[in-house]
């Protein structure tokens, strides 16, 4: 039975890949490509091109249990990896220059929001939620004078130098009040 079943599954991976225009010998090598270009996209946060790739691995082999089990934990994880793709953008985008001189830490999350939409030419914006429910922060301000330095790190002297915690999320990114 197990070899009717396997014969059937080569015979209509052979077929798709005919059909394709792609020769059978190449579907391991088309497997790999999606799987890998799967995982790379994990990597990255990009959880649309990760569940593509993998969807792509399963269409050719549908029992492939590497497949099976990245796309599972991609949609157990989707919020998580998204917020990846956040952070990592954040460490990557370049500011040219920071200069804070007392602003609060509202009005710093304004400026940065702005500097890193130019950055990223407004292919990304940060998405900032300060939560104070009990006011610490407005008596608190922020000097800074910096140059040629990533996004992440200019929040994490923002957060840092007024008790503040950062978390990633899917959509935003939260800073609050310790």
């Amino acid at each position: 039975m197990k070899t009717i079943l396997a014969s059937f599954l080569l015979l209509s991976i052979s077929s798709l890949m005919a059909q394709q225009g792609q020769p059978v010998s190449d579907v391991k090598s088309t497997v790999q490509s999606h799987y890998t270009r799967g995982v790379l996209a994990v990597n990255r946060g990009d959880v649309t091109t990760a569940e593509k790739e993998f969807r792509a691995v399963l269409q050719l082999e549908p029992q492939n249990p590497h497949a099976r089990y990245q796309l599972s934990q991609l949609m157990l994880n989707r919020t998580k990896i998204a917020a990846t793709q956040r952070q990592i953008t954040m460490k990557s985008t370049m500011l040219p220059q920071v200069d804070y001189s007392d602003a609060t830490v509202s009005e710093c999350l304004d400026t940065l929001t702005v500097q890193v939409q130019n950055a990223t030419k407004q292919k990304f914006t940060p998405n900032f939620i300060l939560r104070d429910p009990q006011g610490k922060l407005k008596e608190k301000s922020v000097t800074l004078k910096l140059a040629n330095i990533p996004a992440a790190k200019v929040l994490e002297y923002i957060a840092s130098s007024t008790n503040c915690r950062i978390d990633y999320e899917e959509h935003a990114i939260v800073i609050e009040a310790k």
